[in-house]
């Protein structure tokens, strides 16, 4: 089972829009220092991604974080696709409370307004499958950020270009879980922490470009060391269509 203490902070789609200055100061600190990834792995993947699968758990079913494919809350993700996992909050005394994040439930109504009620009930677990868009040489978007540092992380996204309108950049940091780790037994890339949204440029150049700082500080209940600074991109509808993290292997 998912075994977790509460956390220390959740930064949330709300608490995002009014990260403190002194967080703000420690991100720019971080990122200056952040190192260059090692050779071999991809700095903007999963480039190569054509699908992303999305699983949705309620915080009160343990048998959906447990479940082995194809059950629900944990749909194969083929080699050439990406994935997030989401933790919907559910009761206060759930069992996997503590690692639910309320921007999950959010989520889960981006993607389509009456799911967050079927999470709510019994088996309380969703999977969703969304085509990538392409990258295109008229626009850039990706990610970088530093070691995590006494409890924080500093995120920066970046996107230049002329983006839909109604697109909007989020920015998370994700936790790699391992099959046979808390229980799970696929792999995970849960997300802990989520700020957003950012407006993404509507024209070209420089002067359009946004480059938003976080100090993003994760859950006391997260392994430091397995986190990595995830961002994509919703459109209009709500429908991710691209896709960054700056430590990664890419999708064969």
């Amino acid at each position: 089972m998912l075994d977790m203490h509460p956390p220390i902070l959740v930064s949330g789609a709300r608490t995002g829009r009014l990260v403190l200055a002194v967080a703000g100061l420690l991100a720019s600190a971080l990122a200056l220092a952040a190192p260059r990834p090692p050779p071999g792995i991809a700095r903007n993947c999963p480039a190569r991604a054509t699908l992303l699968v999305e699983h949705f758990i309620g915080a009160d079913c343990v048998d959906c974080w447990q479940v082995a494919p194809p059950g629900l809350g944990a749909m194969p993700v083929g080699p050439r696709e990406w994935s997030l996992d989401w933790l919907a909050p559910t009761a206060d005394d759930a069992p996997m409370a503590p690692g639910a994040l309320p921007e999950a439930a959010e989520r889960l109504a981006r993607v389509n307004a009456e799911l967050p009620a079927r999470v709510a009930s019994t088996p309380s677990a969703f999977d969703s499958v969304t085509a990538l868009s392409p990258a295109t040489a008229k626009r850039r978007f990706y990610v970088h950020s530093s070691l995590p540092h006494d409890g924080y992380m500093g995120v920066q996204m970046h996107a230049t270009g002329v983006w839909p309108a109604g697109s909007t950049g989020w920015i998370a940091l994700v936790e790699l879980i391992d099959p046979g780790v808390r229980g799970t037994q696929i792999p995970r890339r849960l997300v802990r922490v989520l700020v957003g949204p950012v407006k993404l440029p509507a024209g070209p150049g420089a002067r359009n470009a946004v480059a938003p700082l976080y100090g993003l500080r994760w859950p006391e209940n997260a392994h430091a060391e397995n986190l990595v600074a995830t961002a994509w991109v919703e459109d209009a509808t709500g429908r991710i269509t691209q896709v960054a993290t700056d430590r990664c292997a890419d999708p064969r």
